[in-house]
Order: structure tokens, then C-alpha cells, then sequence
């Protein structure tokens, strides 16, 4: 059914529907004027021959009773007028760009006439004998009737595949009773009566000129080119089919044939199995479901209109991608051996193909079988491992599987569930059903150590499990006797580095890194040493694998899988563009992704609110943040440039952004907080409502010493002990606060530090969060809030950004919206700070007035 929206949209249908009847568009003459004696005025215009009236009643029925009044009540007639108008703007303006020969002085003989009307095709207007227009009027009404009468009988026009020789042939059969077709030569030397055969084949012959090329193999059999067969099938065949004839084709496809590279690899047998199993390779390209080699490719190059068949459907091929294939190919002509190792890059990307679909491995391999049983893990979720108390979510039952795929490869991995779907569970399952192959090792930030502990208690409680930390812990001799008894070793990163030379001797059943951006500089001793500690299999876990860009995810894959993912330079460039590019290649593989954007997992999560605040800026805040401004440009005339300038001005954001927080979070002063900063006024505000509401709420701010002055300020406010978590307090006294607010046996709001407290927790008992301040990272920003949104939340988290507009505030909210940007397309770093003059300054960091925010607005 056509749909019709609104007469214009009617307008421009009919165009098309016309257009797409192909030769349906026939010339006329019609009278301009009434006639003055013999003489008439009179004008070429082009009328839509209407060959598919299936077409015409579809726009009738559509149409809506408005447009239908509007054209007299007559539908049809108004469906006809709109097409014809449409017709002839679009062909008179095709006519304008022509250029035709000049019109005749007069019409005065029918040759004088035929050159006028050549001549006039653009529409305008001529003078003619009304007796010679009449005739030609007459004539092309006859042959446009010709064009649109149906068929009868009907005759069967048949495109036939290529033969060897690649000649594709229309062959022309008629019917000649009792359902038998012969061949149109035939008929028409046996056709009688009125000679129903003839007019049809010379019915034919105008819409398909090609039946009359010299040189056809007989009446009714004539070979096509490439692009002549494509063009039948695409566009002569609809027509003629439109108009009656019996069409018959090869099978299809209108989409376009992606290419592929195809790497064949054949490994001896006897051959060592892993990643330096060196394996012959071929080369060849496939487009859809047909391989060619490199002399195939350039004979498909070769062709007006590159075709190739495809599971019985014909198919163009792009010459871009032709080009790209046989570049492929070129390009590895010489690569007759490849190891594991390489079979594998190529095969997830990592040395590119430069094809749209990538490299297809067949063949025998460690690396295909890799692919192939990654592939079967993918199908078959584990849903209820053993020894794991608790139910697993669909696509956390898919990473366990994976898991599971990695340790049969002996491989290692990344495993990057987005913050909050719940990594720690899924590993803890794999860990309980695993106990029996030796002891694992866990690391993690000190902050979720206690949480590690907690959640090994509640979902794998026959796990043995031992936290080695703090000053208390287990000497070398100790924790070697420990290791024997336990399943699992919980350490943080520094506790680790520092007792490395007492892990390195245990060779450990896995290594499992949370928050492993902590590896993210392999230049750094973390990494350095953390790589030294023997395991069978090694798997990080993050929920942004890209923080800062390509090279942290290549950190993560190169420490779980050393020397498989290749140098960090080529890594780097080859993934470069886009980091989920990236991480969607890998996928599966070498790393797992889900993120909550995915509509699957999306569903299975609550509710997000994200607020931005604007908050006022008091007078002792306005006077402040413009004296540390002067005091900046003063600086930085005096300094130049260099190390000095910079320095100035990274000191300079700090304390404007604590002006913009509170005067006393730059003074230090221990003067009282309340009215003397608009972002601390909103946060009463906010924390009153949700105490009101019997609600729970998280402060983040990434100044620690401000985050205690503000927790004491509510404190009073409240009258409720608000206390603040940050890297000062003990594990011990950190897992208290985290308890005591899960389980609401401790107040309602905790002010948390963005560094302690930002990554790892679990505070879902929050349904509020509150950046009070802004970080340039919005990943960073993106882990605070996803502490109360993630698994286990069962109310809508409302976060609220306060920033003080016209402010460096509002500088980092526009940074944060590019960042938030860049950490998708993954785009190089601006250029340095210390590159900005004192005008530029200014400009960046200066109040903006007619944005800044007054107590009295």
C-alpha cells in the first residue's frame, strides 16, 4: 500500500511511481490556443503513459478525503493530474540541460512539423496548420497506446544466465497451446488470423531495441554484455513485465557484495599446538559465498558491470572493493607461513585486512580452532555453575561460558562488563566451579578488597578464601603454607608489588586483575611486576577498557596474553578511528563486552536520571575566583612560557575550581560554611528532600580534605553523623561505612572522595548521587554514579551535576561533553596547556558575565 502524507508528498510519489514505469513517458502535442483560421498554437508536453494500474489504485485508495475534495471528488483524476504534472516537470527540466537542433522557420509539411516538435521538446510554444497537428496528435496517441496495451498473447522474455564463455542471452518464446512455448521465430512464421504474434513481437521490438542488433544470433535470441544484462534485470524487465510480457530472470540480490579475505591455513601434523604452531597459509578473497583467487579477482575487474553469483542470487560488486581486494591479496602474495599467534591477529583484526568483511580462517589451526570454539561458547551459557549460590543474568551466563572458552584455550583475557552488570559475581562463579585446578590469585584496588571478601561469602561460600593485606598479613612463609590451603588470595595492587618476590613462586591456577586499568602504563613497576607472577591463565576485568584511549586496552590484552596482541605502535594504529571498533573486534575472544547501552542488558537495569545544576556564585566567590584569575595572567606574563607557565596555570584550575566549591575550600579557613557558596546551598537543598523521602544519598568531590569539612557541615545541618570515605581511613574502618549503608543501619548520606570511593564499591542502597564537583574524565564521573546504578538497584538513581555557569565549571562540563565524545572515536590529545597566551587564558578560564549566576538572580 502507497502512503500518502500531505498533497506535496503525493506530488513527489507520483513522480517516482512515473519514473519507475520506465519508457511509461510518451510525447504528445496538445493546442495552446484556440485555432485563428488554419493556424493553431501549440506545445510539446510529455503525459506519464500509466502502464501499472495496480500502482494508480494503490495512491487512489490512500489518498486521504481531503486531497480527494480538493480534486473534485474524483480520485483517480486527481491521483492522474498529480503524476502528469510531476512527469512533465521532471523530463521538461531534463529537456532544458539538451541541446537539439534549431526549430524550422514554419510548420507548414509534416517534415517542417516532426523537426518543430524535435526542436520544441522543452514545451515552449509554436505555430502550426491545424490539419498537420491533428495528424501528429493522432500518430503518438496510436504508439503510446501501443506501449501501454496489455499483452495478448503473451509473450515469455527470458534473460539466461552466462555460459562459460560469459554471454548472457534474452531469448523471446510464445505460446503455442496447451502450456508449450516456442521459440518466437517460429510463432511468427505459423501466426495467422489477425496476427496477434506479430504485433506483440513488434510491440517488443520498440521497448526492446536490442532484438533488432545486427549481428543477433537469430530473430528473438541476442546477446548482452555484463552491463546490459544487469540493466534488463534491474530496469528493462520491471518495464516490460509492467506492460504485460512474461518476464523471466535470474534470481536477485539489490544489495551489494561485501569482500572478505579468506586465509586457508594447513598445519602439519605432529606440529606443536599453541601460538607458535607455524602453519602453511593460501590467499584468496570472497565476496558473500564465492572465493576468488587473485587472477579471478583481476578478471572480475576487468568487467563493465562486475557481477558475481551468490547463493543462486546475482550480485553487484563495488570496483572500490575489487581495487581493495586485489590490494589484499598483492600483499600477501608472499606470506606462505604464518604461527598461531598471527593467524589469530589476522583473524580479530589486529593486522588488517583493509576489507570491509575482515579475514575468514578455514582450514586446520590452533588459531581456527581458537575461533571455532569461541564461537560454540557463545551458544552455550552456563546458567547455574556449581558451588555458586545466586542467579546469573543472561549476558553474565554468556561471559562465564567465555571464561570457561579461555581456560580450555589456555588463554587469558579481558573480561569488560560495563560498571555495574556485575564482574565480580561472574568471576566468583568460575572460581567455585574451578576450585579444584589450584589456587587463584585476585587483585584489586584496597577500596574493594573488603567487597571481594563480602561477595565470595554470599555467592561461592564453599570457597576458601584468604584476604592478604595490611600490616597484619601473612609473612613469605606464611602466605606459602596459606596458598596450599585456600582457593582464592585477595591482595590489593600495592600490597602485591611489594610481597612480589613471595608471589612469584607459586605458580598460580589465574590471575584475576579488577579495575585492571591500574595496568594501564606498562612502563609503570604495577606492570612491570604483576607480569612476573606465573599462572595458567590471566584475566583483568574493566568496565572501561578504553579510560584514555587504545593504548590502556592494549595494556590489559598484552599483560593477560604477553607478546599475542603484537606491539603497543602497531596496536595502536591499526585500531585507530574508533575504540569500539576495537573492542567489537575482539569481542568474544580475547575480550567480553556488554555494555548497558545494550538494549538486552538495559532491560534488566533500572531507571537513570542525570540532572545538571546551576548554582549561584556568592560575592565572596565572584571576588575570589577574578583575583586568582589576575594573579594567573600576571604569572604568566612574567613566566614566558615552559614548565613555570604550566605549572601556574594547572595550580590556578585547582583553585578555582575549589572557589567555585566553597571560599573555605580554598582558604582552609575554619570560618562557618553556610551562605557563602551557591553549590553548598543546592546540596542542602537536594540532601533535604531525600531525607524526607526516607532516601539514601551519595556526595562525591575529588578534594579530600574538603570532602571532611563538608561531611562535618551536614553533620550539623542534618543532625545525623554524616561521615566521609576517603583514602585516610582504614580498610577495616571503609568496609564499616560501606556495611553500615547497605544495610541501613548507618545514616542516609555518605560524602565520598572521587579517588577511594569511585571505583569498586557496591552502594546500591543510593538512589541519589551528587557530583558536587567536576573531573575531566567523564569516565571517571561515569564510575562515581554507576556505584547506586548497577545490579542490585531497584529504583530510578537520580544524579545531579551542580556547576556554577560562566564558570571554570562550565569549562570542564564543555570538556567532559568532548571527552565523552573523544573516549568513543578515541581522537589525540589538543595541544599543551602552556600554549595558551594571557588572552587565551582569559577567554578559557575567565567569568563569563552574562552566564555567571548572582546571589540576587
Amino acid at each position: 500500500m502507497v502512503s500518502w502524507i500531505g498533497f506535496l508528498d503525493a506530488a513527489e510519489l507520483g513522480g517516482c511511481l512515473a519514473l519507475d514505469m520506465g519508457l511509461g513517458k510518451t510525447p504528445t502535442v496538445r493546442v495552446a490556443k484556440r485555432p485563428e483560421g488554419r493556424l493553431v498554437d501549440a506545445s510539446v508536453r510529455w503525459v506519464p503513459a500509466l502502464v501499472d494500474s495496480l500502482a494508480v489504485d494503490s495512491l487512489v485508495a490512500a489518498m486521504p478525503g481531503t486531497v480527494v475534495a480538493l480534486g473534485g471528488g474524483d480520485g483517480r483524476a486527481t491521483v492522474t493530474s498529480v503524476i502528469t504534472a510531476v512527469v512533465e516537470a521532471i523530463v521538461t527540466e531534463s529537456v532544458d540541460r539538451m541541446e537539439f537542433p534549431a526549430s524550422p522557420p514554419s510548420a507548414n509539411t509534416p517534415t517542417d512539423l516532426a523537426d518543430t516538435v524535435i526542436a520544441r521538446m522543452d514545451g515552449s510554444v509554436f505555430r502550426v496548420h491545424t490539419g498537420l497537428v491533428t495528424d501528429m496528435s493522432r500518430r503518438l496517441d496510436q504508439w503510446s497506446r501501443t506501449i501501454t496495451a496489455p499483452a495478448r498473447p503473451k509473450l515469455v522474455v527470458q534473460l539466461d544466465a552466462p555460459d562459460s564463455s560469459g554471454v548472457w542471452i534474452v531469448s523471446i518464446r510464445a505460446p503455442a497451446g496447451k502450456g508449450k512455448l516456442v521459440p518466437i521465430d517460429e510463432a511468427l512464421r505459423t501466426d495467422r488470423g489477425h496476427r496477434p504474434v506479430t504485433a506483440e513481437w513488434l510491440r517488443l521490438g520498440r521497448l526492446l531495441p536490442a532484438l533488432e542488433r545486427v549481428g543477433a544470433r537469430r530473430r528473438g535470441l541476442v546477446a548482452l554484455s555484463q552491463d546490459e544484462a544487469w540493466s534488463f534485470m534491474t530496469v528493462v524487465g520491471p518495464t516490460l513485465a509492467s506492460v504485460g510480457f512474461d518476464v523471466r530472470v535470474p534470481a536477485l540480490s539489490r544489495r551489494k557484495a561485501k569482500p572478505s579475505l579468506r586465509l586457508f591455513a594447513e598445519t602439519p601434523s605432529g606440529s606443536v599446538v599453541g601460538a607458535h604452531q607455524l602453519s602453511n597459509v593460501a590467499w584468496s578473497v570472497l565476496f558473500d559465498d564465492v572465493e576468488l583467487t587473485a587472477a579471478e579477482v583481476a578478471k572480475l575487474a576487468r568487467q563493465a558491470r562486475p557481477l558475481v553469483q551468490s547463493r543462486g542470487r546475482w550480485i553487484e560488486v563495488d570496483r572500490v572493493d575489487i581495487e581493495q581486494a586485489a590490494a589484499a591479496l598483492a600483499q600477501r602474495e608472499a606470506i606462505t607461513q604464518l604461527t598461531g599467534a598471527e593467524i589469530l591477529r589476522q583473524s580479530i583484526g589486529l593486522d588488517g585486512s583493509g576489507l570491509a568483511g575482515g579475514v575468514v580462517i578455514h582450514g586446520t589451526s590452533w588459531a581456527s580452532d581458537i575461533v571455532r570454539r569461541a564461537g560454540e561458547a557463545s551458544m552455550s551459557p552456563v546458567t547455574q555453575p556449581q558451588g555458586f549460590v545466586g542467579e546469573l543474568r543472561t549476558y553474565q551466563a554468556e561471559a562465564l561460558a567465555w571464561i570457561g572458552f579461555l581456560d580450555a584455550a589456555e588463554l587469558g583475557g579481558c573480561l569488560a562488563l560495563d560498571m555495574g552488570l556485575g564482574k565480580t559475581p561472574t568471576v566468583l562463579a568460575h572460581l567455585a566451579r574451578t576450585a579444584g585446578d589450584g589456587t587463584a590469585l585476585v587483585i584489586a584496588p584496597a577500596a574493594v578488597v573488603g567487597n571481594w571478601a563480602a561477595e565470595a561469602i554470599r555467592f561461592a561460600p564453599g570457597l576458601r578464601v584468604i584476604v592478604h593485606h595490611g600490616a597484619s598479613r601473612s609473612s613469605a612463609r606464611q602466605l606459602e603454607a596459606q596458598i596450599k590451603k585456600a582457593d582464592v588470595i585477595i591482595t590489593t595492587y600495592a600490597t602485591a608489588v611489594r610481597d612480589i618476590e613471595a608471589l612469584v613462586k607459586t605458580k598460580w591456577s589465574r590471575i584475576v586483575l579488577d579495575e585492571a586499568q591500574a595496568i594501564k602504563n606498562p612502563a609503570s613497576e604495577t606492570f612491570q611486576q604483576l607480569r612476573r607472577i606465573p599462572a595458567d591463565t590471566r584475566l583483568a576485568l574493566t568496565g572501561t577498557p578504553i579510560e584514555n584511549g587504545l593504548g590502556d586496552l592494549w595494556a590489559i590484552l598484552d599483560f593477560t596474553n604477553p607478546g599475542l596482541v603484537g606491539s603497543r605502535p602497531a596496536f595502536i594504529s591499526q585500531m585507530s578511528g574508533d575504540g569500539e571498533v576495537a573492542l567489537r573486534a575482539l569481542n568474544g575472544i580475547l575480550l567480553f563486552r556488554r555494555t548497558k547501552a545494550e538494549p538486552e542488558v538495559a532491560a534488566e537495569l533500572p531507571d537513570k536520571i542525570d540532572e545538571l545544576d546551576h548554582c549561584t556564585m556568592t560575592v565572596e566567590q565572584i571576588g575570589l575566583y577574578q583575583a586568582v584569575l589576575d594573579d594567573l595572567v600576571e604569572k604568566a606574563d612574567r613566566d614566558g612560557d615552559g614548565e613555570a607557565k604550566k605549572g601556574a596555570i594547572l595550580a590556578a584550575i585547582t583553585a578555582l575550581k575549589q572557589i567555585c566549591n566553597h571560599p573555605a575550600a580554598y582558604r582552609d579557613d575554619r570560618q562557618p560554611l553556610a551562605g557563602r557558596s551557591g553549590k553548598l546551598a543546592r546540596l542542602e537543598e537536594i540532601v533535604e528532600s531525600v531525607f524526607a523521602a526516607g532516601e539514601r544519598i551519595l556526595v562525591f568531590t575529588h578534594f579530600a580534605t574538603w570532602g571532611r569539612r563538608l561531611a562535618e557541615h551536614l553533620t550539623e545541618v542534618t543532625g545525623v553523623p554524616i561521615a566521609c570515605y576517603d583514602g585516610s581511613l582504614a580498610r577495616g574502618v571503609r568496609d564499616r561505612l560501606v556495611t553500615e549503608f547497605q544495610t541501613g543501619t548507618g545514616p542516609g548520606a555518605m560524602v565520598l572522595s572521587l579517588k577511594a570511593g569511585g571505583t569498586g564499591l557496591n552502594l546500591t542502597a543510593a538512589n541519589h548521587v551528587v557530583l558536587y564537583d567536576r573531573w575531566w574524565n567523564p569516565a571517571v564521573e561515569d564510575q562515581a554514579r554507576d556505584r547506586a546504578w548497577r545490579i542490585g538497584q531497584s529504583r530510578t538513581v537520580i544524579s545531579h551535576r551542580l556547576v556554577c555557569p560562566g564558570t571554570v565549571d562550565e569549562r570542564v562540563e564543555e570538556v567532559v561533553a568532548g571527552k565523552r565524545h573523544i573516549a568513543q572515536v578515541v581522537l589525540a590529545r589538543s595541544s599543551s596547556i602552556a600554549d595558551l597566551n594571557t588572552d587565551q587564558l582569559r577567554l578559557a578560564l575567565g567569568l563569563r558575565p552574562d552566564e555567571l549566576l548572582a546571589e540576587d538572580d
